[in-house]
């Protein structure tokens, strides 16, 4: 027998290469069921299962073996050629491998197999056994092989009230859809990186003692062994970061299984696009979008992309596509969620909108469109007029809002009526720790994330006259020759503050002795934050902003200090939209 420590090693080892071998056949049987013939992938699968079995029989788990075993023998007549994998075949698989997922949840928590019975499941896979013939022997008779656009939905079911588009949720999700998880407990690192750390920490050790001996022989030497401790402490913490960053990849590939059962379930034909999988983003911001994608990509599948027989009307492909892409730009991850589908009909949110109160008439008359697509954002919001196992209940894109609020970013709605909408997320590269500027205002600190900066100015004297000027009654302030909106951030802070007239503003800077400027940007938007003391830069960990706080959204967190007190993270996307208001 093993010891206690030895048996949670194996028994660690045992989920990883579980996870990780159930995720391929997964994505294997996705790929299969465009081409069942495929040899090499099927050979792929079988071997996966069959780490599976072995694994569980390692472990002495004998009837989550009994499973897997079943399923083994069923790919293995499909190896043989005795059966070829369609629909139903896909189906009990798919549905078998959420239950294997299942047990190993139960054992994880409980260290057994508990209670769990798997005779249906077997029952299910013997079924799919062919009969044998008179000598004996199974039948050898394939079954019917699928077509190319199967890779993600199999079944046409014709147009089940979908003749206008629904926006607004998809968070009511059906069995099958539910299914979908991904566990990130655990990272892969390089003996390479290990060693880099491990030597790192092994200087930091090295001038701690250093530290200890000046404090008591040679405080001369204190402030020179602080300062190279400083910059050890800084590396380690970017070396940490890096090894945080995780492939989005690995989050996306379980929303093949996503769109293809949502397919199957609203009977319609779909294809999902990855671009930039390789793009690396801090795995606690995986798991925080990991739902705001499951929810938008919802949305694509059984709002905007239309019914084979509807697409087919208007001169489209009968096969839908969802397009998932990331880029890295300046510490900063977009994300953008396009189908091919309708597109979102503006009048009939409006409609909608007015029905619940949401805008008065007045304002549906003034609305630009980008202004009435935001709308799909509000709670409670839903265009659907039936409440199905998908949606209709009006929650879900209120969600995606909150969730993305919450990380610091932004999203933006694009529509093109008849041909499809896109969905453009901004979000932070990663949320533990934050290279920002400190600023002051009053007695309190705040943090400005350095991603958004782009330059430090400072005005004295008769530079203020001359670098400050008023258009539109509102300050303006000159850099390089460029005119930016200047606003104090202590106007963004308190609504009642001062400068709410552009002539007591001018007035009020002009009687200043020093104005000290940030600018900043987000998207596309520049402009000057006017704070009382521009001091040092800093990386910061920061923490979520408090529940009694969280309707304050340009505030993204808080970080304590060295001296004890807090500094507030400032949400720069957040401040523009405040300020554009």
């Amino acid at each position: 027998m093993f010891d206690e420590e030895t048996q949670k090693e194996l028994l660690q080892e045992f989920f990883s290469e579980n996870r990780e071998a159930l995720g391929r056949i997964e994505m294997g049987l996705l790929q299969l069921e465009s081409d069942p013939t495929d040899r090499d992938r099927l050979n792929s699968i079988f071997r996966d299962m069959h780490t599976v079995k072995g694994n569980c029989r390692m472990m002495g788990f004998e009837r989550l073996e009994e499973l897997t075993h079943a399923a083994e023998t069923l790919l293995d007549l499909m190896r043989e050629g005795v059966r070829l994998l369609d629909q139903r075949i896909g189906n009990t698989l798919l549905e078998v491998l959420d239950t294997v997922r299942e047990a190993l949840q139960e054992i994880a928590q409980t260290g057994s197999e508990g209670e769990a019975d798997f005779t249906r499941s077997i029952a299910a896979l013997a079924r799919l056994q062919p009969e044998a013939t008179d000598d004996g022997q199974p039948s050898t008779t394939p079954s019917e092989q699928l077509p190319d656009w199967a890779l993600q939905g199999s079944s046409d079911q014709g147009d089940a009230n979908h003749d206008s588009p629904a926006v607004g949720d998809s968070s009511a999700v059906g069995e099958k859809t539910q299914s979908v998880s991904v566990k990130l407990e655990s990272i892969q690192l390089s003996i390479d990186r290990l060693d880099s750390l491990m030597n790192q920490v092994g200087e930091l050790g090295a001038a701690f003692n250093q530290l200890k001996y000046a404090i008591a022989s040679n405080p001369d030497q204190i402030d020179q062994i602080l300062e190279v401790h400083g910059q050890q402490i800084y590396r380690l913490q970017d070396e940490l970061l890096q090894c945080r960053l995780q492939p989005i990849g690995r989050v996306w590939q379980s929303y093949h299984r996503l769109v293809r059962d949502l397919a199957v379930e609203t009977g319609k034909k779909v294809i999902l696009e990855l671009v930039g999988e390789e793009t690396e983003v801090d795995r606690h911001v995986l798991v925080a979008i990991r739902e705001v994608l499951g929810h938008l990509i919802r949305n694509a599948v059984d709002h905007g992309v239309e019914p084979p027989q509807e697409r087919s009307v208007k001169g489209k492909s009968p096969i839908g596509r969802v397009t998932l892409s990331a880029e890295q730009k300046h510490g900063q991850i977009y994300l953008e969620i396009a189908d091919d589908g309708r597109g979102i009909d503006v009048d009939r949110v409006r409609a909608k909108a007015l029905v619940r109160h949401l805008i008065t008439h007045e304002q549906a008359n003034e609305m630009k469109e980008a202004e009435i697509l935001k709308l799909i954002m509000m709670p409670g919001f839903s265009t659907a007029d039936q409440v199905s196992k998908i949606s209709g209940r009006g929650t879900g894109m209120d969600v995606v809002q909150t969730a993305i609020d919450k990380m610091g970013g932004s999203i933006s709605i694009f529509n093109q009526a008849g041909h499809g909408s896109r969905f453009r997320l901004r979000i932070p590269q990663t949320m533990a720790i934050v290279p920002v500027l400190l600023v002051s205002n009053d007695t309190t600190t705040y943090a400005v994330p350095q991603v958004n900066i782009i330059e430090l100015v400072s005005f004295y004297g008769q530079e203020i006259l001359s670098q400050i000027e008023s258009k539109l009654q509102s300050p303006m302030v000159r850099v390089r020759n460029h005119l930016y909106p200047l606003v104090p951030l202590q106007r963004t802070l308190a609504r009642n503050g001062p400068g709410r007239s552009g002539a007591r503003e001018m007035q009020r800077l002009r009687g200043k002795e020093a104005v000290h400027v940030v600018v900043v940007q987000s998207e596309e938007q520049i402009f000057g934050l006017e704070v009382d003391t521009i001091r040092e830069p800093a990386s910061l960990v920061i923490k979520p902003m408090a529940r009694l706080f969280g309707h304050v959204t340009i505030l993204a967190g808080t970080a304590v200090m060295p001296d004890g007190s807090v500094s507030f993270l400032l949400n720069v996307p957040e401040l523009i939209k405040f300020i554009n208001e």
